[in-house]
């Protein structure tokens, strides 16, 4: 076996978000995270962020067997939103699964929904109404499939939904992207079948909005003020937009790809974020018309529009519905057809699959576990990225095995010595002291005499002069 490329951990300290957030993080604790909505749960986030891949906080040992070569890896945070490099790899391993075991070769389309502004605010306070509004676009979504389609009774759409929680400017903006296949699945006979559906009108696109609109207005009584629901309800234009224009064939699995990446890719883009030390100020570039070429905010506002986005545990953003929900009947049938990259012309006119779900039963603890553990390794995900494979020995290109776990304060000290690696980790700066009351102590309100500026002027009295 030839051996290959390279494989170099990550500098992590070295990007402008561990920067900002290792400067202003004790502050944004202090001083802003008490009125934040974003709740302690953001904090957490934020101090695990500033461990990702840092060596000082922990290293898996690898060791090849055949030349003895050893590679140490930091240790990842596997936080949501806070960290762009854990992001990237749980969308290149949520996207590989899906494209290898769960979306079968048929066509597909996007269909995404923005909610009111106004309803935001609620939908980010109570984290179940997020899920909630996912579930009943997938309800009104396998509705119009079926009947679009013509298939029969019990039959449904593959869906995948991702629920972002941010916009294009680093803002707090909770919408739901769906990935769905555009017709619907039935199985008959130990055969599964795929019915096209016809793609929707623009009218059909208002009738389906109006539709949402009501439904998620009913869900949400309690949780948003009856009167601004029935003010919602009188709007001639709702807020609420749905957009389908996205659409998929069934051959071209890498613009699938694509898109399975792009619903589930990180809140912000590293290689458009730089910071400015000296001046306290982050700039982003969205690259998205509409929105100014640069977007500059003080540190503190950046650090409390990036908190903001940041989900709450517990929560899945990412959801199944449909044929492919947690209690179809309809999942292992297409999940068997997946496996077996059944091709579209074959699920069309009816794909048997009655043997493959009996092998799929049969299937041990052991494999399915291996199987699982394979499609979400680190080094799969690094190898889909990079191209390159960190469990490779660059010696002699045999295959590297996870031997040992340093956690232990003066092992990994000791470690990072031998390696040639700094000991002392990023420290956070300290919260910046609070601002003095207002005429306190050290507070000059009024001029002394010679020093050309005016007193304070008073509410109704003289103005500052022009």
């Amino acid at each position: 076996m030839e051996p290959c490329s390279a494989y170099r951990p990550r500098d992590a300290s070295a990007s402008p978000l561990y920067r900002v957030v290792l400067e202003h993080v004790e502050t944004f604790v202090a001083e802003v995270r008490r009125d934040s909505p974003a709740g302690p749960f953001a904090e957490a986030a934020l101090r695990a962020f500033l461990e990702c891949g840092i060596p000082r906080f922990g290293l898996a040992r690898f060791r090849c067997a055949k030349c003895d070569l050893s590679r140490f890896v930091p240790f990842s945070c596997k936080r949501r939103a806070a960290c762009p490099s854990c992001d990237a790899k749980r969308a290149v391993v949520e996207s590989s699964r899906a494209l290898a075991e769960l979306l079968p070769h048929v066509p597909y389309r996007q269909w995404v929904l923005v909610l009111p502004k106004r309803l935001r605010w609620f939908v980010n306070r109570d984290a179940r109404l997020a899920g909630e509004v996912a579930r009943i676009l997938g309800s009104v979504l396998t509705q119009r499939l079926q009947r679009r389609s013509g298939a029969p009774q019990g039959a449904a759409p593959a869906q995948l939904h991702a629920i972002q929680r941010f916009g294009s400017s680093v803002n707090l903006h909770i919408h739901d992207h769906a990935v769905v296949s555009d017709g619907a699945f039935a199985v008959g006979g130990g055969v599964l079948r795929f019915y096209p559906a016809s793609a929707p009108s623009p009218e059909e696109l208002e009738e389906l909005t109006q539709r949402l609109r009501r439904r998620i207005l009913r869900r949400m009584k309690g949780a948003v003020p009856e009167a601004a629901i029935l003010d919602m309800l009188a709007w001639p234009h709702s807020g609420f937009s749905l957009d389908a224009s996205v659409r998929i064939e069934a051959h071209d699995r890498t613009a699938l790809g694509r898109l399975l990446r792009y619903v589930l890719r990180p809140a912000l883009s590293l290689k458009k974020l730089s910071y400015d030390a000296a001046e306290g100020v982050v700039r982003y570039r969205p690259g998205k018309e509409g929105l100014p070429w640069v977007l500059t905010w003080p540190a503190l506002q950046f650090m409390e529009r990036f908190a903001a986005i940041i989900p709450p545990p517990r929560k899945h953003l990412v959801r199944y519905y449909g044929a492919l929900g947690p209690r179809s009947k309809l999942r292992r049938a297409l999940t068997a057809g997946t496996r077996a990259q059944a091709s579209f012309e074959e699920l069309t006119a009816g794909f048997p699959v009655a043997g493959l779900i009996a092998a799929a039963r049969g299937l041990t603890r052991a494999v399915r576990a291996a199987v699982s553990k394979a499609s979400r390794a680190w080094a799969a995900c690094i190898r889909r990225v990079f191209e390159v494979d960190p469990v490779r020995c660059e010696g002699c290109g045999g295959e590297m095995e996870l031997v040992a776990v340093i956690t232990k304060d003066s092992e990994v000290d000791r470690l990072l010595g031998h390696l040639g690696l700094p000991r002392v980790f990023p420290k956070n700066k300290p919260a910046r002291a609070p601002p003095l009351p207002f005429g306190g102590e050290g507070c000059q309100l009024d001029g002394f005499e010679g020093d050309g500026r005016q007193s304070w002027p008073s509410g109704s009295g003289a103005q500052w002069p022009a």
